[in-house]
């Protein structure tokens, strides 16, 4: 039960900081922890049912995904997609600060990336 509610705090944490951290960067009016999980629900019910009624996802979801966050955290749209593109660029950064760190040790990151099959060898020309 505790491993359990370990891991809802991590999950928690690695999707409501970075969207308050770009909030904060952008000048959003609201910027508080909950406000900011339920902006994140409120984007996610709006990419999916935009997903859904359109029948596609990709860039819809990209340009679809700041309303939320500008509904909810007093900011405009354009404020909203900077959020966006905030927020992927602060998660790849964690995700690499954790696979390159002691997590990334312990789930052997290095030996995976170093057995991956990249042909390597010298292309030849014709």
């Amino acid at each position: 039960m505790l491993t359990f509610l370990i891991a809802v705090l991590v999950i928690l944490l690695l999707t409501v900081v970075p969207v308050m951290v770009a909030a904060r960067i952008v000048g959003a009016g609201r910027t508080g922890f909950w406000i900011c999980l339920l902006a994140l629900f409120v984007s996610s019910l709006i990419v999916g049912f935009a997903v859904r009624l359109f029948h596609g996802g990709g860039l819809l979801a990209f340009f679809v995904a700041p309303l939320g966050f500008m509904w909810i955290l007093d900011t405009s749209y354009l404020r909203g997609l900077l959020m966006v593109i905030l927020q992927y660029v602060i998660i790849a950064v964690i995700a690499v600060v954790l696979m390159f760190t002691a997590l990334g040790s312990m789930l052997h990151v290095k030996d995976m990336m170093h057995d991956l099959p990249i042909n390597n060898a010298p292309s030849q020309s014709v």
